[in-house]
């Protein structure tokens, strides 16, 4: 088969520019920092709250109690205030992760519950401790009871969101449309295993005793039909300067059977090959990911860890060579410090079975493929 001709990405390049990653990571600590030590500062106003509330019930003739707790309520209102602007600006400009993974995300939704739930808990002890500031009303035993208990549910529900937001970071949440199965390439990111489409074709699910037959090896054929058509994803990145981490162990047990191509974050992620689209996925290792075959369709590609997919880009959608399919992230398992994009090669017994294939190395492929343009 001759050689396509190399695809021009003189307008699709977004070049590595190592200050405004720096900036990004700086912007990111502060944001981080404030929000945490917010969490910090509010849980102690509200529990120093509570406590100074106890304190004036068990003297009523102390005046310096119901101070404490005006003091301490001040600190609350502050740290909630900064804890709220950091946690949307960290949402909406997506400084940890894209946008798109908290509003995919149901423990994003439990904690945007949780704290919907403190500010309706909170807007009647707020009323009571502003008319106590301004001397429109003197401390009553009762309402001071009450905002002690409201204060100690408070602080439980602000305890359990830190729990949720924790779970959440670590991928939990995430409507997983996959099996744990070993071997499934959406859960290891590394070769694809053993399994079948549910009814609705959405997830793979671990295999019934029939089983189907085992996708073929790759042949010397077959890797030479790739590399007639295969491109670098990433524009501007010299194959030959790469080291092949295919064969590095991840989690101490399994190989990584892909290639890790770094780059800076929203650079475009382009079609290695012309094809199409067969599965737009999510993962709680892989992030947003994109499944696609190759022009013969005895290949499957994948690209993991996307911080957005390209605008209009579906299920079933033709590729060109060189087309910008998404962008650069650290959706998934990757780590906000390093973006990159997770390249995987499968070779498929049928690319409709998008979950299994054989796993390819990458790196020689490309390499191959950029010596015959050369």
């Amino acid at each position: 088969m001759p050689a396509s001709p190399a695809p021009t990405y003189a307008n699709k390049r977004q070049p590595f520019d190592a200050a405004t990653v720096t900036n990004a990571a700086l912007v990111r600590l502060v944001l981080a920092w404030i929000h945490l030590l917010a969490l910090g500062v509010g849980l102690g106003g509200v529990w120093g709250r509570a406590r100074a509330l106890h304190d004036s019930l068990r003297e009523p003739s102390d005046p310096r109690a119901i101070k404490r707790a005006l003091v301490a309520d001040t600190w609350w209102g502050i740290a909630a205030g900064l804890w709220i602007v950091t946690g949307l600006w960290r949402v909406i400009a997506g400084t940890e992760k894209p946008t798109g993974y908290y509003l995919g995300n149901h423990a994003f939704y439990a904690k945007m519950g949780m704290l919907l739930a403190i500010l309706a808990l909170e807007v009647w002890p707020m009323m009571t401790l502003i008319r106590w500031r301004t001397k429109k009303a003197e401390p009553h035993a009762r309402d001071v009871g009450r905002i002690e208990v409201i204060s100690y549910v408070e602080c439980g529900v602000v305890i359990l969101m830190v729990f949720i937001a924790i779970a959440m970071a670590r991928g939990f949440g995430i409507p997983t449309n996959r099996s744990s199965a070993a071997g499934v390439l959406a859960d290891s990111l590394t070769a694809l295993g053993d399994s079948v489409p549910t009814a609705s074709g959405d997830r793979p699910i671990a295999s019934s005793p029939k089983r189907t037959p085992p996708p073929p090896e790759p042949t010397r054929g077959d890797l030479d039909l790739l590399a007639d058509e295969l491109a670098m994803p990433l524009a501007g990145i010299d194959p030959m300067k790469l080291r092949s981490n295919f064969n590095d162990l991840r989690s101490g047990m399994r190989r990584h059977e892909a290639l890790d191509i770094m780059a800076a974050r929203r650079t475009p992620i382009l079609s290695a090959a012309t094809g199409r689209v067969l599965k737009l996925f999510t993962s709680s290792a892989g992030g947003l990911m994109v499944y696609a075959a190759d022009s013969i369709e005895r290949f499957i590609l994948m690209y993991a860890h996307l911080d957005t997919y390209a605008s209009g880009l579906r299920d079933g959608a033709p590729l060109t060579r060189g087309d910008v399919i998404g962008y650069v992230g650290f959706t998934g398992n990757a780590s906000p410090s390093a973006p990159h994009l997770h390249f995987a090669i499968a070779r498929a017994g049928a690319v409709d079975e998008w979950w299994k294939g054989s796993a390819v190395d990458p790196l020689p492929v490309l390499q191959r493929a950029a010596s015959r343009t050369r």
